[in-house]
């Protein structure tokens, strides 16, 4: 059973749903973690010009599939930086991307920015909700600093 009381209960289901074999995502799974009204975002340089295509979650996940197709897929987080207000969260979670859990090799790494609701009385009751994400990878003039998640608590595994 999945803990959305927590943000770190999210974000454990988010990556672990997105993470698989070839066809192994969990779109049911996944789409529990996000508010009906979210908007999933992925930017990309097509043609030397960025580009972001906005999605809901249906939109994002039928998007995914054919990107997905026929290949085995594990988004791994690394580092978070995570910051409350109330009942609202902004949260950035680096990750990179593999074949497998266990390869030495990364296809790419980037940082999911991550807006979060909770809907209840924090610690009491409710749980919270992903409103929005957006992401970018590393490229050609944009890197993860080695200082942007300093002074930060390591990840759980």
């Amino acid at each position: 059973m999945d803990d959305f009381s927590t943000i770190d209960g999210v974000l454990r289901t988010l990556y672990a749903c997105i993470s698989g074999p070839a066809g192994g995502q969990d779109w049911e799974r996944d789409k529990t973690i996000y508010h009906p009204s979210a908007l999933i975002t992925r930017t990309r340089i097509e043609d030397g010009k960025p580009i972001a295509y906005c999605f809901d979650f249906d939109g994002f996940r039928d998007a995914t599939i054919p990107l997905l197709a026929g290949r085995s897929f594990y988004e791994i987080e690394t580092a978070r930086q995570t910051r409350v207000f109330g009942q609202i969260a902004h949260v950035f979670s680096s990750y990179l991307a593999k074949d497998s859990p266990e390869s030495e090799e990364v296809l790419f790494q980037g940082i999911n920015m991550i807006h979060f609701w909770h809907d209840g009385i924090i610690g009491k009751s409710g749980r919270w909700w992903i409103m929005s994400i957006i992401w970018d990878n590393e490229r050609d003039g944009v890197s993860i600093n080695s200082d942007w998640f300093d002074n930060e608590p390591e990840i759980r595994s």
